[in-house]
């Protein structure tokens, strides 16, 4: 899919987006960004999630309602109405009828799903300390929260049946990602497999106490962190290809819980999913990964040798490896887009500020959708307040 344009969409007025190879998503909260990027995957992957659905006991083609059945489903409870007769979806420039999606009836693509999606809710997945099957989930959850639990389940199952240790990991990331997460939200501690009576948990060992920490008395960085590395271990074999049929990686609001320079490290991370040829979507809250693709767009005009010495600095890497070369290579060859979810007295519209120009006359251009101008917006305030106070 490289082109999705969407009308009446729950928030959305007038959604138009032309993918790049990592797109960025920003706006206010409740504008319908998530919203969006499942539906992307429930276009894409129409016949595999109908198929895990009704594998799991779920039957939305005989009610009274097929169409609100299934969005209460797919999207979450409280959804039911938010594809309507006013809906207008087309992809790539053909016709979406809705339908085709929630009675689709062919088989699945043997690979399986071309989509992942890693969602906001994450740190829900180990709140055991243990990521929790399909099923444990009440009904009004969404899919995408369900299918990502049980993929890091299968993951974990079958992975690491017969390990202990989960990051870092000798088999999984190169040195250079394994130093900058352990530099920025580990510290020096280790992920481990321990068995709790009969059962396994995850859990976090500290270098300076033999004590290992349960997955609730982490950091909050630590605690939203996991589930996303456990999310980029299914989709960076040790193969350095893609798996499977994956073409394309959703991951919402990558910052939670993290401080600016372990939210680079993420961009980092980012970067070796592109390397290996996804199609990257990511919604987001923070500057940091804008100031991240502003920088990737300017360094694509400065000669190689000076663009791969500024990503390294950036990226805090003590020196430039083979593999960091690779990936900054291929970063500096890649398409970036960037969307404004704009909400007008008509609904959400969005818009193109791919440009991120900080000298743009339009003011979500320059300001990044809003992202980059707080700070400055309450230092002018306060300034004036202190003017005036002097007068």
């Amino acid at each position: 899919m490289k082109h999705l344009e969407v009308k009446s969409f729950g928030p959305l007025s007038h959604a138009d987006i032309t993918f790049g190879d990592l797109t960025v998503l920003v706006g206010p909260q409740a504008t319908g960004k998530s919203l969006l990027v499942q539906l992307v995957k429930a276009i894409r992957n129409a016949a595999a999630i109908r198929a895990e659905l009704t594998r799991h006991g779920f039957d939305w083609m005989h009610s009274k309602a097929p169409l609100a059945a299934y969005c209460s489903l797919y999207f979450g409870g409280g959804h039911q109405a938010l594809i309507t007769k006013k809906t207008s979806i087309q992809r790539d420039g053909d016709v979406v009828n809705f339908d085709s999606v929630i009675f689709d009836k062919a088989e699945p693509p043997p690979g399986g799903a071309s989509v992942f999606l890693i969602p906001a809710q994450r740190v829900l997945v180990l709140q055991r300390g243990w990521p929790q099957p399909f099923m444990s989930y009440s009904v009004g959850d969404p899919y995408a929260m369900r299918h990502f639990s049980d993929a890091l389940r299968l993951l974990m199952e079958q992975a690491f049946e017969t390990e202990t240790s989960i990051f870092p990991h000798a088999r999984r990331l190169s040195a250079s990602l394994k130093r900058s997460i352990d530099d920025s939200i580990y510290i020096g501690a280790k992920l481990e497999l321990e068995t709790d009576g009969l059962q396994k948990r995850i859990v976090l060992t500290r270098p300076d106490s033999r004590a290992s920490l349960p997955y609730l008395a982490w950091s909050a960085g630590q605690r939203e962190f996991t589930p996303l590395l456990l999310g980029l271990y299914r989709l960076l074999p040790a193969t350095h290809t893609r798996r499977g049929a994956l073409e394309t990686v959703i991951i919402e609001e990558p910052e939670m819980g993290l401080h600016p320079q372990a939210i680079v490290s993420f961009c980092l991370l980012a970067l070796e999913l592109l390397e290996r040829k996804y199609r990257v979507i990511v919604t987001t809250h923070s500057p940091v990964v804008l100031d991240v693709v502003w920088a990737l767009r300017q360094l694509q005009d400065v000669p190689q040798k000076s663009a791969l010495r500024a990503l390294q600095a950036i990226f805090h890497a003590p020196s430039l490896t083979p593999q960091l070369r690779e990936i900054f290579i291929a970063a500096l060859a890649r398409e970036y887009k960037t969307y404004y979810f704009d909400r007008t007295a008509s609904g959400v519209v969005t818009r193109d500020i791919s440009t991120l120009d900080p000298g743009a006359e339009d003011e979500q251009v320059a300001g990044w959708g809003g992202l980059s101008g707080f700070s400055g917006r309450i230092a002018e305030i306060v300034g004036d307040a202190l003017s005036r106070g002097r007068r």
